[in-house]
């Protein structure tokens, strides 16, 4: 055929009338033309590839809309060391690593989008960098302890970050029999001496996981929570900690491994290896403020994509695709549930690197199905004065089964009976302050991620986010679902009361809450 060189040869196609071209006579080769349908086609579909139909569900946002500094922010939580530091720079959020060996700043969000089967899950989030440097690591996007989906610069590469497979040790002391004295632990060759009493176990768990918690070094290395005879210690961050781990003195007690912790596998793609343009748009520049987005499926081992926001056409470039499925038998992350935000950590680096970010958010691919996890408590407590006292207190606890615990608890219902000749005034508190020795209880070990106490007994501080009265000898049944409260992990929810006058005989309080795990 005159003017081909037949099936062999690449063909040229016009683009479809919908598609913006340079000129009316320029002719695209197929290999380009099904690039630019890739891409046109991705930006209606889903995680799984399925169309977009429905709206995404926002489930955490933030930004610093008023300019506080963000350790005065309940919604965010924040962690620096070894000179770097957390604040903001006008509306931004600021990470910076500070000129020292190891130091690092991060800042994300408290609250966590928790992943359901069959949904995909997408992270928005606006980052300036630093021009990277050898030995360090910047990222903004999704991530928790085990995982991390982010861009950034990977040492001096501009990356899409991937890790994922971590595990965070935990270790268990418990006591057998109670005594006195100084208990001594070692944590990973890290070593204190706490002073115990002779009362029962449960009073020394408790007493040795204030101690633990108050050691500077200890405390910033782990996360420890009681409940009944046991301390549990999960770590701050991955990998196996193979030091010293000891308990002896004060009282009969053994520490064991319950599970051992891993590092994560980086899986980090440099923008000149990525595998579907590595050009977002012209004058991408890193180093200014621009929008990013990564969206994945999980049900195991669904794609990763990473998108960087074109300015110049108001739409999102897909730009690398992380391929897990039919790769190996692990799952793309070690945990689907996420939270937003930024970091910046010197690996080795003493140039003080810094990361901006604007605002973020997390969201559902479709509507938020809750399942229906509704669990009950309910305790009586006898001779409550006019002192407000602790009848009930929910923790959402630090561990849920051999991890952290990403669960959000939202309160649903409150009854209260009141046993007494006068009005008691009731209140619903976030994390206040509870007197005496707090005890805490398995709610349902692994079908439930709260713990609860009702050893706990005056009451101080915290958050009222709800309260009425009780008139006398009478009960109220109050709807607390309107409040849309949330406990996140390691919060609190406490249902205190207090008599107008006298004391009551008794007192009584039925608390309901849902869990999103």
């Amino acid at each position: 055929m005159s003017g081909s060189t037949g099936w062999g040869a690449r063909q040229r196609y016009r683009p479809d009338p919908g598609v913006e071209m340079a000129s009316d006579d320029t002719l695209y080769d197929v290999v380009a033309w099904r690039q630019a349908m890739q891409t046109l086609s991705s930006r209606a579909k889903g995680a799984f590839g399925e169309l977009i139909t429905t709206h995404k569900k926002p489930i955490v946002q933030f930004a610093n809309k008023y300019e506080i500094d963000p350790s005065n922010l309940p919604y965010v939580e924040i962690f620096s060391a070894t000179g770097g530091t957390t604040d903001n720079l006008t509306n931004r959020y600021r990470c910076q690593t500070g000129t020292n060996v190891g130091g690092y700043g991060v800042i994300r969000s408290k609250d966590t989008v928790n992943y359901l089967a069959g949904q995909g899950l997408e992270c928005q989030i606006t980052a300036a960098f630093t021009t990277g440097v050898a030995n360090s690591l910047q990222f903004a996007g999704m991530f928790t302890v085990t995982d991390t989906l982010a861009m950034g610069y990977d040492g001096s590469a501009f990356s899409s970050i991937y890790s994922s497979g971590g595990v965070a040790e935990i270790q268990v002391i418990t006591i057998t029999a109670t005594g006195s004295g100084t208990c001594n632990i070692t944590l990973d060759n890290d070593s204190v001496g706490i002073t115990v009493t002779n009362s029962t176990v449960q009073t020394n768990a408790e007493e040795i996981r204030a101690g633990l918690v108050a050691d500077g070094t200890i405390g910033g290395k782990w996360r420890i929570e009681q409940e009944d005879n046991k301390v549990l210690c999960i770590s701050r961050s991955v990998g196996d900690k193979t030091g010293t781990m000891s308990i002896s003195g004060g009282v009969t007690a053994s520490i064991a491994e319950r599970i051992a912790g891993v590092a994560k596998t980086d899986n980090h793609t440099p923008q000149a290896s990525w595998n579907v343009t590595t050009s977002p748009f012209t004058g991408f520049d890193p180093t200014k403020m621009n929008i990013y987005k990564i969206q994945f499926g999980y049900l195991g081992v669904a794609n990763i994509n990473f998108h960087i926001y074109d300015p110049n056409v108001g739409d999102w470039v897909l730009v690398h695709r992380q391929k897990v499925a039919n790769v190996g038998t692990a799952t793309n992350v070690r945990s689907p549930n996420m939270k937003a935000g930024w970091t910046s950590a010197s690996l080795g680096s003493t140039t003080n690197l810094t990361v901006l970010g604007g605002s973020a958010s997390l969201n559902l691919e479709g509507e938020e199905n809750f399942i229906n996890d509704v669990h009950n408590e309910v305790n009586t407590k006898a001779s409550i004065s006019t002192t407000l006292t602790n009848v009930l207190t929910i923790k959402n606890g630090l561990i849920l089964g051999n991890k952290y615990n990403l669960t959000r608890l939202f309160p649903l219902r409150i009854s209260v009976d009141n046993d007494h000749t006068k009005a008691v005034v009731v209140e619903v508190l976030k994390n206040a302050t509870l007197a005496g020795t707090t005890n805490y209880q398995y709610h349902d070990e692994y079908a439930s991620a709260v713990l609860y106490d009702t050893a706990g007994t005056t009451v101080t501080g915290g958050e009222r986010i709800d309260g009425f009265t009780v008139g006398k000898g009478l009960s109220e049944d109050i709807d607390l679902s309107t409040l849309k409260a949330e406990v996140l992990p390691d919060e609190l929810l406490t249902i205190a009361v207090r008599t107008v006058s006298g004391t009551a005989t008794n007192t009584t309080v039925s608390l309901t809450w849902q869990e999103e795990k």
